[in-house]
């Protein structure tokens, strides 16, 4: 074993090291070149990628390899000493034990100095991050095959996520066609994320460590890892539209033998299908359903023959009344079936809904396939461009805010951009979930919580315009148009960039709920500097009344295997989908993590998490342990927290931007003595607490952290406020004696928190965490 010398401070390390001694910097790896290559040649699965990554061409004779990398054909498993750290337990260097709080029946005096800390209201939305007191490592199992191949190859279908045998070619499930994305192998070298407590904070924890052995027979599919690859968007739709192709051809063979038209008996034709719209004989004038959202986006998409092009899979008309759609149901991609019947008026016998204008069939159509994938007609009642840009295109989407009058250049500077790069915009008037005055609008020729597709951005002069179209055809602007007047509170973007090349990577994730061994996070590898744009969808949340907070966290991950520094995120919103909005990443490890906090100790949300690079990515689902939900939350509010004043040696932090809320933490670095919070929220309004109350009181220890208290926007119709006062005291003792918030009950001033916590997901959640870690 060769040392190795730092590139900072020069000093000669160990070959074990994969830190420096002295600055501790990290150790500088030589970078490969897999995806180039994935991009290059047709591959037949990843681990021959990697295998030319760190050994060249593949010998067809001879499968030796270097004495630094071992490698097991059965297993698909590599380690390499040469290019990237050992990230096993064994690898990692030994973890200083921190300074231990005094224990609980330790008593000395009972002085207690105090300070009063007030903040200013707040209604702001915000975000939080983790720091680690405890680190997570990816710990190898291989198992070990002289076999070139021995049938334990697999691939995961992209559908329903089942593990096939090699030699299949559709799932063994749901019949889905093998394709380029579903060659992925069960990895034998399994990655898990083993958490390794390092203080108080876990002490008591009813949780474990998730690391099994690869080789135990008792390790259960889930468990297994697979190796993820983005694929090239315009390869994604041609696999599509190949099983497609074989549907629809055994559909029209069928009702050319039988002289019949297709019907579709799973959307039938009755009030079921319509739903309850309140309008029996549907003879109201266009607009009777309120889908003009995705009218606005279908007219957007008129402007883009070749984005319609995409979507309609059927180009001709079909004599039997069968098309195809495909669209993207939250976040993931759907081929949708549907026959040539639709609504009709009892009066006119015309069609009720969606009718486009000189009988042109593909307006229709693809109301119709949205509404059977959401159950009805009825169920496409309100919503916003941005969600119909979505779902029809499948691309990264933007909301760019026009209300706000401060950066106003910046954010011209945005939306002459995105028309630049051809992307699709739209615009809502009076739109969100507030309460607007329609007769002011009407004045002006507008329609308050109407949709306008935006065709077109000019700067004339000092003059910028935006040119604009309502999708009903009717209601012509009337007032003089301003940079002043705010009747256009945002502008929504589809970055259309499939003929960029970009690649994209649909994920399906669960979260909030009871912590479980199942959890999952993404860990991302990227080879290149590429950027990338991460949408969390939820899945069935088309209606305010079943979204709940979405948060995205993409956190680095250091050669130690430790949670790494917040790098970017999305903002806490209670919507449908959230977005990162585009990044760029430097070559590295990442592990993103999905938050909902309002749902933790209750129901698992299911979503979908999609990544759309510039380049093709490598990723995998690796085990979550509890604590890394805690220390991505943490690491967000070491970043982006606004810091109280305070005691000397107490920190407390909070963040309410972008953050639909109040994240509270509090930090103790005195070496010592306890510090004992409480906080009081009682004048927040329309909000909702983690702690099940607004007023709480904690008792931290030395050299320790809690994240205190997370508020969450509850009614999304009406606006929040958020005020929160600290009152905090230094003590020896753990007991939080007069601080205890007294409910229902008796206290006995012994404890430590007050309320207690009301599950084991939120004690872990407020788990108190050491402020050192290695």
């Amino acid at each position: 074993m060769s040392p190795w010398s730092c590139q900072h401070c020069t000093l000669v390390n160990s070959e074990a090291n994969t830190l420096c001694a002295a600055c501790g910097s990290e150790r500088e790896q030589r970078r490969g070149t897999l995806l180039p290559r994935i991009i290059i040649k047709p591959i037949s699965d990843v681990t021959n990628a990697i295998l030319d990554l760190f050994n060249g061409p593949p010998n067809p004779v001879s499968r030796q390899r270097s004495p630094n990398s071992t490698f097991s054909p059965g297993s698909s498993s590599l380690r390499s000493s040469s290019s990237y750290p050992d990230l096993s337990s064994s690898s990692t260097p030994p973890r200083p034990t921190p300074p231990r709080p005094p224990p609980p029946g330790w008593v000395l005096d009972s002085d207690h100095s105090s300070s009063r800390i007030n903040s200013s209201p707040d209604s702001i939305a915000t975000t939080t991050s983790t720091t680690a007191d405890s680190s997570f490592s990816f710990v190898d199992s291989s198992i070990t095959s002289t076999s070139s191949h021995d049938g334990s190859f697999n691939w995961i279908c992209r559908k329903c996520l089942n593990a096939n045998p090699e030699w299949l070619t559709v799932c063994s499930q749901c019949s889905e066609r093998k394709s380029i994305g579903s060659k992925r192998r069960q990895r034998g070298q399994n990655r898990h994320l083993s958490y390794t407590s390092s203080g108080l904070s876990t002490e008591n924890s009813s949780f474990v460590d998730v690391n099994v052995s690869a080789n135990s027979s008792t390790m259960s599919a889930d468990e297994k890892m697979t190796s993820l690859c983005s694929e090239v968007m315009t390869e994604v739709e041609r696999h599509d539209r190949e099983n497609a192709a074989a549907t629809y051809n055994s559909i029209v063979s069928f009702c050319g033998q039988h002289k019949t038209s297709f019907i579709d008996d799973s959307f039938p034709h009755t009030q079921k299908s319509i739903g309850d719209l309140h309008d029996s004989d549907l003879g109201a004038v266009v607009g009777v359903l309120g889908d003009c959202w995705l009218l606005s986006a279908m007219a957007l998409i008129a402007e883009r023959p070749d984005v319609l092009e995409h979507i309609l899979l059927t180009k001709e008309y079909s004599h039997c009344g069968v098309y195809q759609v495909r669209l993207c149901i939250d976040g993931q991609w759907k081929i949708v079936l549907v026959d040539d019947f639709f609504p009709c008026r009892v009066e006119t016998r015309s069609i009720a809904f969606a009718d486009g204008r000189k009988n042109q069939l593909w307006v229709p159509l693809i109301e119709k396939a949205l509404a059977k994938q959401l159950g009805s007609y009825s169920r496409l009642l309100a919503g916003r461009t941005i969600e119909g840009l979505a779902m029809l295109t499948g691309a990264p989407v933007e909301v760019v805010s026009l209300e706000d009058e401060t950066d106003r250049d910046i954010r011209w500077a945005r939306i002459l951009s995105a028309r630049e790069a051809g992307f699709i915009m739209g615009c809502s008037c009076g739109a969100g979930k507030r309460a607007v005055n329609e007769e002011v609008f009407r004045r002006n020729g507008l329609l308050a919580k109407h949709a306008y597709s935006v065709l077109d951005v000019r700067q004339e002069g000092e003059h910028r315009l935006l040119k604009l179209r309502n999708p009903w055809g009717s209601f012509v602007w009337k007032g003089k148009w301003s940079n002043k007047w705010n009747g256009w509170p945002q502008v929504d973007i589809a970055k259309i960039r499939w003929y960029q090349g970009w690649a994209e990577l649909r994920i399906p994730v669960q979260m909030g709920g009871e912590f479980m061994s199942s959890d999952r996070a993404v860990r991302i590898l990227i080879e290149e500097p590429t950027e990338v744009c991460l949408t969390l969808f939820q899945s069935g949340a088309r209606t305010a009344h079943d979204q709940v907070d979405l948060l995205i966290c993409v956190h680095m991950v250091s050669a130690s295997g430790t949670i790494g520094d917040l790098i970017c995120r999305s903002a806490r919103k209670l919507e449908a989908f959230v977005s990162t909005g585009d990044v760029f990443l430097r070559p590295g490890q990442y592990i993103v993590v999905c938050h909902s906090l309002t749902t933790l100790g209750t129901r698992k949300i299911h979503g979908c998490l999609a990544i759309h690079s510039s380049k093709p990515m490598f990723a995998d689902m690796v085990p979550c342990p509890p604590a890394v939900y805690t220390d991505s939350l943490v690491q967000l509010t070491l970043k982006e927290g606004k810091l109280h004043s305070s005691l000397n040696g107490i920190f407390p932090r909070y963040i309410t931007d972008n953050f639909s809320g109040l994240l509270l933490m509090v930090d103790n670095v005195l070496e010592d003595m306890w510090v004992h919070v409480k906080v009081e929220c009682s004048s927040s309004t329309n909000v909702l607490s983690s702690r099940g109350t607004l007023d709480v009181a904690d008792s931290i220890p030395p050299l320790s952290r809690q994240i205190i208290m997370i508020l969450t926007h509850f009614e999304p119709t009406q606006t929040y406020l958020v005020q929160h006062q600290l009152l905090v005291r230094v003590s020896h003792r753990h007991a939080l004696g007069d601080f205890i918030i007294v409910r229902n009950g008796a206290r006995t001033g012994s404890e430590s928190h007050s309320p207690p916590f009301g599950c084991p997901a939120i004690e872990q959640l407020h788990s108190r965490k050491a402020l050192f870690y290695c």
